[in-house]
């Protein structure tokens, strides 16, 4: 390539086969970038024919990269430590999406054999009292088959017994006399089992999480996010793996990639207004949605905003919205001026 100046490489998918790519471009010197799949489709619209083909891909995103270089994104250069992160992350993403299938299954398995007993659960169904209990009892049956003081008695023999959780539970089980067909079944091998596998899966997520925090007790970047607000290990992570703070020269750009920029709407002088962005990055809007969401509650300034917002009529979502928007800028200048965060007097 020495002689025909610099060459950029361009795919349509930063990683898996994508991720290959990307690095052999990189040992031979070569700039990276990739084109967004959104993008890629309206750029496949723009152009005559519409067969799906591996060569008709290549042209689409060879003619999209010379003529609308705008529609590119920055590939960030791989560290040993963001390459770690992200498998972690993926590593957490499988267990989380693992955990909700059991959590669900089990709430199905309550609600065939005792729904009382599943509406008594409320939200406490990954307690890891209660993951004990269904494994040591089965379910609502087996505990009335043991009688409440059995019940009881082992949950005081428990080093941290759920007990106003036990108690709403022991109410429920009045509510029904009979057990439906296939009740014992079920508490015998499948309420156990998903009580099992819960508490594992809880077991591997804490183990990810704090794996994640020692590596990242040596990244300054991480100590200078947490020191914000509403910022945890998670949203950290989020932002070290999927931002590349040099690609980006304004918080602006940062909050069009991160998908919480509100887009434009106009046409005439009829049709005007705006309303959320749908492409780019959902693994980081995601993060700081819910970043924003828990910094109502334990910073002020934060609360104070999503107040003034909700009073322009905006609904809670669109709320939460703003004030992230108004988060990541103040990480965007965490990030580029290597000052930890620092409430306004």
């Amino acid at each position: 390539m020495s002689g025909h100046g610099s060459m950029l490489v361009v795919v349509d998918q930063p990683n898996n086969v994508g991720s290959l790519v990307i690095a052999c471009a990189r040992k031979a010197g070569c700039d990276v970038a990739y084109l967004p799949g959104l993008a890629m489709r309206r750029a496949t619209g723009m152009l005559h024919g519409d067969a799906k083909t591996d060569e008709r891909d290549a042209y689409v995103i060879a003619i999209t990269a010379l003529s609308m270089p705008q529609a590119l994104r920055p590939v960030p250069e791989e560290s040993a430590m963001r390459a770690d992160l992200v498998a972690l992350a993926s590593c957490d993403d499988d267990a989380r999406c693992d955990m909700t299938r059991e959590i669900n299954r089990l709430r199905a398995h309550h609600v065939e054999t005792h729904p009382a007993f599943e509406h008594a659960l409320r939200d406490d169904v990954t307690s890891p009292f209660l993951l004990k209990l269904l494994q040591r009892f089965g379910g609502p049956w087996g505990m009335s088959k043991a009688g409440k003081g059995a019940v009881i008695c082992w949950a005081r023999s428990q080093k941290r017994p759920a007990m106003k959780l036990l108690e709403r539970l022991l109410i429920s089980l009045g509510e029904m006399s009979r057990a439906p067909a296939g009740a014992a079944l079920r508490e015998e091998l499948a309420i156990p089992a998903c009580a099992r596998r819960i508490a594992e899966l809880a077991a591997v997520r804490k183990g990810i999480g704090q794996r994640a925090v020692d590596m990242l007790k040596s990244c300054p970047t991480y100590h200078l996010l947490t020191s914000m607000p509403g910022v945890g290990t998670k949203t950290a992570i989020a932002f070290i793996i999927h931002v590349d703070i040099i690609s980006f020269d304004s918080a602006s750009k940062l909050a069009s990639y991160a998908d919480i920029a509100p887009r434009t709407y106009q046409s005439g002088t009829s049709i005007k207004g705006e309303c959320a962005a749908k492409a780019d990055n959902k693994a980081l809007k995601n993060a700081l949605f819910l970043s924003a969401f828990a910094s109502i509650r334990s910073d002020p300034l934060a609360r104070e905003y999503y107040d003034k917002k909700r009073a322009e009529k905006k609904n809670h979502n669109a709320a939460v919205m703003c004030l992230a928007r108004r988060r990541l800028k103040i990480m965007y200048a965490i990030v580029r001026d290597q000052k930890p965060y620092r409430m306004a007097a």
